[in-house]
């Protein structure tokens, strides 16, 4: 009997311990997926800038460069985009973007974009209010948007969850987003891939602090565009 007994307390210790073993499981995975996701917004650097080298094709073809104002809870970010590329010395296509978004945590609170595609213009306009963000767009028309909406202008980290609205004609969209493991980037840069399809086709990179470091997708003309941060 003391046997059977002794059988049993061990067949029930293990029991014990493998749930254990199990719950630690599945907090460390909640954990690692919670680091593996960078936090609401990546680090802004110290400079208050981030700049990058624009290639068509491994040439260059401009920059793309983010400044950062903060002020208390909320930050201001004023992106530039100016791309011009030629062919046999020739202008042959011109892309000029200039946004200013308001942020205070992980919230959008305001938005004014205005984008020159080659001569065709497009502009974004929005508020925050208690239903939302109240948007205004070339291509969207007006709407009230969720109020946690994520932008492409890609800096914000949180661009990895929620729904997106395109920062140049003011439309949601649907996209999914899949995490692809760390890679080294030019400049000896680590970084996080991330592939996103649907409405928006691209791999974005984001560095082990969260940062925006790479940016790569396929041009209407079938040439890759890639990002590097300078």
């Amino acid at each position: 009997m003391r046997a059977r007994g002794l059988g049993l307390q061990q067949t029930s210790g293990k029991a014990a311990h493998l749930r254990a073993w199990a719950h630690a499981a599945r907090a460390s995975l909640a954990l690692a997926m919670l680091i593996a996701v960078p936090a609401f917004a990546g680090p802004i650097p110290e400079s208050n800038r981030i700049e990058f080298q624009v290639l068509r094709d491994g040439s260059p073809i401009g920059t793309h460069t983010l400044e950062f104002t903060r002020n208390g809870p909320r930050v201001t970010v004023r992106i530039a985009i100016d791309l011009l590329v030629r062919f046999l010395g020739i202008p042959v296509y011109r892309y000029t973007h200039r946004n200013t978004e308001v942020w205070e945590g992980d919230r959008l609170v305001s938005i004014e974009a205005t984008t020159d595609r080659n001569g065709t213009q497009l502009a974004v306009r929005g508020q925050a209010g208690s239903g939302g963000i109240a948007l205004e767009s070339t291509q969207g028309g007006r709407f009230m948007a969720p109020a946690d909406i994520v932008t492409t202008s890609y800096w914000h980290s949180r661009f990895l969850q929620g729904r997106k609205l395109d920062t140049q004609g003011g439309k949601l969209l649907e996209v999914t987003v899949t995490p692809k493991g760390e890679e080294r980037l030019p400049g000896d840069l680590v970084a996080r891939r991330w592939h996103v399809a649907g409405d928006l086709k691209l791999d974005i990179w984001y560095d082990l602090t969260g940062a925006w470091a790479g940016l790569r997708f396929a041009a209407e003309d079938g040439s890759t565009i890639t990002y590097v941060r300078r």
